[in-house]
């Protein structure tokens, strides 16, 4: 007996009726199922299975809506979780921004853009850190810099203790800008006082980031 095949993610934006449901949504607002089923050509019922499992997962809402006598006819809309089916662009438009900031100031201008970045989160950090010493000051920087999806981890060397990004979440455009792997040294340096060198890089062909960062003289 051939095995069930398993629901295919929504996150994989194909031309499945699945997909096609979600998009005539977004361009519609609210619609029925029966409608629905019109516009994509297929049967009503196809369209209430498809409905029924994307409601379920979080990605369509139903609201009842009566106009004049009879049963209430059931509408359907996209939730807020629904807008992370389609495609997005945040690196490209990233990159975009960035290029004209380079053209108007040249380097120095991106320079100064990524420390001010910095500082923006260290004052936002640093509250958090006051009383700390060394070692749970860095170990809390680098669970924040975690929460940003960069699988950061701590380990020591002899040169100090040593800062890994495994995943790079501006990979593409720190590819082309390296001023965004500024930020990561910036940052730390100014909420732990301490110097901070990179020890592998992207840009150099190394599969991930890294910095040491130098304890200082007093640091058990």
């Amino acid at each position: 007996m051939a095995r069930k095949r398993p629901d295919v993610p929504l996150m994989i934006a194909g031309r499945s009726t699945r997909m096609e449901v979600l998009e005539l949504l977004r361009r519609r607002g609210r619609s029925s199922a029966e409608s629905v089923a019109t516009d994509l050509g297929v049967t009503p019922n196809a369209v209430r299975q498809h409905l029924t499992n994307l409601e379920r997962d979080g990605f369509v809402v139903s609201h009842p809506e009566r106009s004049g006598r009879g049963r209430p006819a059931l509408l359907f809309s996209l939730t807020e979780r629904a807008d992370s089916v389609f495609p997005k662009r945040y690196g490209q438009l990233a990159t975009m921004v960035l290029q004209e900031v380079q053209e108007m100031g040249g380097p120095e201008a991106l320079d100064e853009v990524f420390s001010r970045v910095a500082a923006r989160h260290a004052t936002a950090i640093e509250p958090a850190l006051d009383g700390l010493d060394f070692d749970e000051k860095l170990r809390r920087v680098v669970a924040w810099i975690g929460r940003a999806g960069t699988l950061a981890e701590q380990s020591e060397t002899s040169e100090g203790a040593k800062v890994t990004i495994h995943n790079c979440p501006f990979r593409n455009t720190a590819l082309k800008f390296p001023q965004v792997c500024t930020i990561t040294p910036h940052l730390i340096s100014r909420l732990l006082g301490t110097a901070v060198s990179q020890a592998d890089s992207i840009h150099r062909h190394d599969p991930f980031c890294s910095f040491v960062v130098a304890r200082p003289t007093d640091a058990h």
